[in-house]
């Protein structure tokens, strides 16, 4: 096999994935893949992995405490991993270890999506997988006679306490699906109570508050969302990725009853969520969102090193979302 020296680019994005000619993909950041755990050592949980549909094929990790009480349903959080559409997945060691110590401090069942990455499908094929997941999860109430059904879901999910949610990127696949909730009945008329979006990942043509002018245009963020969907309608203003944009639907129809966003100091986003928060508050939705600030961190810094105090602290005040 040549070395990737002879090998010719077709394209890349620094730092993340580099794809040549030939087909191959260099993902150049990322955990390891990890296994599931019949019950993880530092939490108790229970995880195996699972697929939620064949065409297109959508699998996930799923996560079940280990405190079920007999008779006691538990919030269901469908959740998707950051990475920027093109690296990490459900299954990788930092994700794993995260969903781990948040199924057990929230006392949810946690299903991790292994939507499509790049450069192979571009969006919107995760937010397709997003979708096909919630409808998934919806078919457990929805038919006397579902197929493909998960018996931890069935016999210990509290359909009714039904979450979304992600970091980053993931975040704003998160944010799109529950846009198309508010414009979509699901299978059964399933619900989405909350939605918790870390440092979601929003962009848009025009600098906003501290984002530097001049290396706009260059920013990663730029770069990232024209490698991920290149025919975006509107491109970096496409509402999918700037919500707030001008002729962006409105976020009054957000389809679900409360969000909680988490914002960190040093994350390049924070001024987008921000706005997010204060867009969505005027837009006349009828729900509850909150705004918590996490401190002087990079987004992510909770799934990285869990085990500081701010992180333990952070990851506290998400479990106590899911209510």
């Amino acid at each position: 096999m040549a070395s990737t020296t002879e090998k010719e680019i077709e394209k890349e994005l620094l730092p993340l994935i580099r794809v040549y000619k030939d087909g191959t993909v260099d993902r150049l950041l990322g955990s390891p893949v990890v296994p599931p755990s019949p019950e993880d050592p530092e939490t108790g949980v229970s995880s195996k992995d699972i697929v939620i549909s064949d065409n297109p094929y959508v699998s996930a990790r799923i996560f079940l405490p280990k405190s079920i009480v007999e008779n006691k349903k538990l919030p269901i959080f469908i959740y998707f991993h950051g990475g920027a559409f093109c690296v990490e997945s459900a299954f990788s060691f930092f994700y794993n270890r995260y969903l781990n110590i948040l199924a057990s401090e929230a006392n949810i069942i946690a299903i991790s999506v292994d939507y499509r990455l790049l450069p192979h499908n571009p969006l919107p094929a995760a937010y397709e997988d997003g979708w096909t997941t919630l409808q998934w999860v919806a078919s457990h109430v929805s038919s006397n006679n579902p197929t493909n059904v998960e018996p931890w879901l069935l016999n210990h999910g509290d359909f009714n306490k039904l979450y979304i949610g992600g970091d980053t990127n993931g975040a704003n696949v998160a944010h799109n699906l529950a846009m198309r909730a508010g414009t979509e009945t699901l299978p059964g008329e399933l619900k989405i109570v909350g939605a918790l979006l870390c440092c979601p990942f929003f962009w848009g043509s025009k600098p906003i508050g501290s984002e530097p002018v001049e290396e706009h245009e260059q920013s990663l963020a730029m770069k990232v969302w024209s490698f991920v969907y290149p025919n975006a309608p509107g491109g970096i203003d496409n509402p999918s990725v700037n919500p707030c944009a001008p002729g962006a639907p409105s976020l009054a129809t957000l389809g679900c009853s409360k969000i909680l966003i988490s914002i960190t100091g040093k994350d390049e986003f924070k001024d987008r969520n921000i706005l997010y928060y204060e867009t969505v508050k005027k837009s006349g939705w009828q729900g509850e969102i909150e705004l918590f600030d996490a401190g002087d961190e990079a987004h992510g810094f909770q799934l990285f090193n869990p085990e500081t105090d701010r992180a333990k602290s952070m990851i506290k005040r998400l479990a106590s979302f899911f209510v």
